[in-house]
């Protein structure tokens, strides 16, 4: 990470979050498979991961989280780095900005593959719309740019039901872009959130972006 991403994290912690009541939080998570964007990255394995939260009341937040990865090269995990700002237009729409630093750990310094996009997420009541914009993709020297779109559908018990679909591309992929899609259901149990979801993406032939299905458990401290 760069000196000017550091003291723009370090500035909004230490200089911007103490003007409102602040709130940690912890969240840690067990996988069946990391999922990103369609794409698993654990090999089709198992994760664990951890988030540490900073939020205040005036609508910023910083944050880190980890988790392990497998490639099939020298990465063993992930760790990102994000600072933030939501806000509401009116009752029925807000709106989230957030910078997000995604680092691993293993590669030498010849391989490293660090990043770091701009995400803006805008809520429509139960729709949410992304664009998400990385000017040097996994330090390729090249952009990417992500477009999605998700629905909430809410039912009796406290189940939720999530449809969304997505689209990577940008010069970063060439002629590889590819649309991914999901159904995930939701369920508070004990103070753990439960989610079963069906994943795919349109890559063919590709034993870590086809048909998978995820099961999670998660709990915020």
């Amino acid at each position: 990470m760069s000196k000017i991403q550091l003291l723009l994290i370090a500035f909004f912690v230490v200089f911007v979050a103490p003007l409102a009541t602040a709130e940690v939080s912890v969240t840690g998570t067990l996988t069946s498979d990391y999922v990103f964007r369609g794409v698993s990255q654990t090999d089709n394995s198992f994760a664990v991961q951890a988030g540490l939260n900073y939020e205040n009341t005036n609508g910023f937040y910083a944050g880190v989280w980890a988790s392990n990865v497998d490639f099939s090269d020298d990465a063993d995990a992930e760790i990102d780095y994000l600072i933030g700002f939501s806000s509401q237009f009116n009752q029925s729409v807000s709106y989230d900005i957030s910078y997000t630093y995604i680092t691993y750990t293993g590669y030498s310094s010849a391989d490293n593959s660090d990043y770091g996009e701009f995400i803006f997420n805008t809520y429509f009541n139960a729709l949410t719309m992304t664009v998400a914009y990385a000017p040097d993709y996994v330090n390729s020297g090249e952009s990417a740019q992500y477009l999605s779109a998700a629905y909430d559908f809410y039912f009796p018990n406290e189940y939720l039901l999530k449809l969304q679909t997505g689209y990577s591309m940008g010069d970063a992929f060439d002629d590889n872009e590819y649309i991914n899609y999901s159904a995930t259901v939701a369920k508070t149990w004990n103070q753990f959130e439960l989610t079963a979801a069906v994943i795919n993406t349109n890559i063919d032939h590709s034993d870590t972006a086809d048909l998978r299905f995820v099961f999670s458990i998660y709990r915020t401290f």
